[in-house]
């Protein structure tokens, strides 16, 4: 129960460190010409806001490819069992997530909409729930869902476990990993991700097939 806890509060710190480092980039675009200095914003949240978006895909298992990755097997909400190569052949966007997450909140009708406009293209999002079954179906109902969401609850240690294997070992969410049709991890993204970095990383993978994603 202990390293449970533990878990759950590194996360929340993550979580907490984000809305931090998102407060400061609204004041810094609205205040930049008025009495907001450089000075006023801390130098270690500049470094967290400079880390948050990254294409690092070094990961403890020393490999950028998902297909040799140590194999997962969760259940999702529907009651099967699923395994990420469940998904070979598609684009994949695995998110790490968690209801008590606001961020994480704010990104997913944005994922939504994504898996509606591009599911027939090929794209897959999975979303990997950190918490209880039944708070991930309040968010699910209460955000149309459209897409497997897997049951990962940190009371689990093997669960706690696939943070860090997939190279988030600052316990941060939400969490993304962008995977091709190849297998190949291209862009790995920290904290709430959006059109920007969809139509940068994602959409060329849809648009151009495998040729441009090996």
């Amino acid at each position: 129960m202990s390293d449970t806890v533990s878990a759950n509060s590194r996360l929340q710190i993550g979580v907490a460190v984000l809305i931090a480092t998102g407060a400061v980039a609204w004041l810094a675009g609205h205040f930049s010409e008025a009495s907001v200095e450089e000075s006023q914003v801390g130098s270690s949240v500049q470094e967290v806001v400079a880390d948050l978006p990254t294409t690092t895909i070094t990961l403890p298992q020393r490999t950028n490819n998902a297909w040799e990755m140590p194999v997962f097997e969760l259940r999702g909400l529907d009651g099967k069992s699923y395994r990420l190569a469940d998904w070979k052949g598609k684009v994949i966007m695995l998110n790490f997530w968690a209801s008590w997450c606001a961020p994480c909140q704010y990104e997913i009708p944005d994922f939504v909409e994504y898996q509606h406009r591009y599911g027939d293209k090929g794209l897959q999002v999975v979303g990997l729930g950190l918490d209880e079954e039944r708070k991930l179906r309040n968010v699910v109902r209460t955000l149309g869902i459209n897409y497997p969401v897997l049951i990962a609850d940190l009371a689990d240690p093997d669960n706690a476990a696939l943070l860090p294997q997939w190279g988030n070992t600052e316990q941060i969410v939400p969490y993304t990993v962008v995977i091709s049709q190849t297998g190949r991890m291209v862009y790995i993204h920290r904290g709430r991700m959006g059109d920007e970095e969809f139509n940068l990383y994602v959409r060329p993978l849809l648009e151009g097939g495998v040729t441009n994603a090996s």
